[in-house]
């Protein structure tokens, strides 16, 4: 599931402010004598320290009302759970919700209702609602989304609000926030379950459940550029890896990291697992001064992973695939290398290695440095001797390739854009 433009900011504005407000998955989720879905949960590591409880309120009827707000009231975030009952449909949800704006001298004819309902139902496998309106003008308006969630025996009501000038700061979260929230509780057929389960159960219901007993197909993912991108290996298991024997990427050419939670990969410097090493124990988008420095590593199991978490990292790195950066080569360039590009393009491993010297090799590597320079590919952190090892590297790796494609899966960009 992927929400687009303002949609996506909306969205992850609201699921961003349940990942801070940890604590609401405790009360909505409170065991009782029930055992159908009883509340939101969403758990993540980061929060601000500084979330104030603006209200909480429970009663015997099951109805539950949870409040916070960070930086001063500029984002607040309200967490609303009630009992289901024919009064309390999706279209009178929408009335509620069009005459709260009006009160609140808003125009109940700019809200834009389920947008993202369908993505929340695939989501939770129940009804949902969604709204995004907003309230004020220009700078002083206040950005508005709910979502409500309708089970058999519960109506969950998520409403976020955000300054407009702060849109930006909260909306910049990850997207497996959002895909991590679960309806959870017992089974909704009334069958005894989850006994002792701390409040949480099954995510979905017996008919539609889809994650009952998944667990992730690798455990974590290597790339060959920093921010997740580039060619990716997912490491299907913990054990040892050493570049050139078994390894899914060439050597020297880890940039970045995804860990499972409850997983360690360690780096090491040299191949068989020599030299100096590094732990990681969460993702890590870049390496800095590891990027291109590990030759090994080893994958462990550090704890029994939390089965949610676990599966909500592999949904997200899951759909991680190689996504080349987007340039626009300028035509005067085009043209200028165009027959140099051709040549290369022709060109396959044993022109590379062939009857080339080490020397030879870097000053191809330096001339595939000013063509890409001039079609507008980034090589500032490159230099002709360090742009032909890593082409020796990629070879020892993969040797289908021609020069040109090599050198364009290197710098993760579409050869067919030449």
């Amino acid at each position: 599931m992927k929400c687009t433009g303002r949609l996506f900011r909306i969205w992850c504005l609201v699921f961003s402010a349940l990942v801070l407000f940890s604590l609401s998955a405790s009360v909505v989720c409170a065991a009782g004598e029930d055992a159908g879905v009883k509340g939101l949960w969403l758990r993540i590591p980061e929060f601000p320290d500084d979330a104030e409880v603006d209200e909480f309120s429970a009663d015997e009827d099951g109805e539950v009302t949870y409040i916070r707000s960070i930086d001063d009231g500029r984002f607040v975030l309200g967490i609303f759970r009630i009992p289901a009952g024919d009064e309390m449909t999706p279209e009178k949800l929408k009335e509620t919700i069009a005459e709260s704006v009006t009160n609140r001298g808003g125009d109940a004819d700019d809200i834009e209702f389920d947008a993202g309902a369908e993505d929340f139902a695939e989501l939770l496998s129940y009804p949902c609602l969604t709204a995004e309106y907003e309230i004020g003008e220009d700078e002083d308006a206040t950005k508005f989304g709910v979502i409500g969630v309708f089970t058999h025996k519960y109506v969950f009501l998520v409403q976020a609000a955000v300054d407009e000038d702060s849109l930006d700061d909260y909306s910049d979260r990850t997207q497996v926030w959002l895909e991590g929230m679960k309806l959870v509780g017992g089974a909704e057929s009334g069958e005894e379950k989850n006994e002792g389960g701390e409040g949480r159960g099954d995510v979905f219901n017996d008919e539609t459940s889809e994650n009952d007993g998944k667990a992730p197909d690798f455990v974590a993912v290597v790339y060959s550029m920093p921010e997740f991108q580039g060619v990716a290996w997912h490491i299907p298991a913990p054990g040892e890896y050493d570049l050139g024997s078994g390894f899914g990427l060439p050597n020297d050419s880890v940039c970045s990291v995804a860990v499972c939670p409850g997983y360690r990969v360690t780096l090491y410097q040299h191949s068989e697992f020599g030299g100096e090493s590094a732990e990681i124990e969460d993702n890590e988008e870049d390496l800095g001064d590891l990027k291109r420095w590990a030759s090994s590593l080893k994958v462990e199991q550090i704890e029994e992973p939390d089965p949610d978490l676990a599966l909500a990292w592999f949904e997200v790195q899951a759909e991680n695939e190689q996504g080349f950066e987007e340039i626009e080569p300028a035509p005067k360039a085009l043209k200028t290398h165009a027959e140099r590009i051709k040549r290369f393009q022709a060109a396959g491993e044993m022109n590379w290695y062939g009857t080339t010297t080490d020397a030879e090799r870097v000053k191809l590597g330096g001339e595939l440095i000013g063509i890409f320079t001039d079609l507008g590919v980034d090589m500032s952190n490159w230099e002709a001797n360090t742009f032909a090892q890593m082409m020796n590297n990629f070879y020892d790796w993969r040797k289908d390739l021609s020069v040109w494609d090599t050198a364009c899966l290197i710098l993760n960009v579409d050869p067919e854009t030449f």
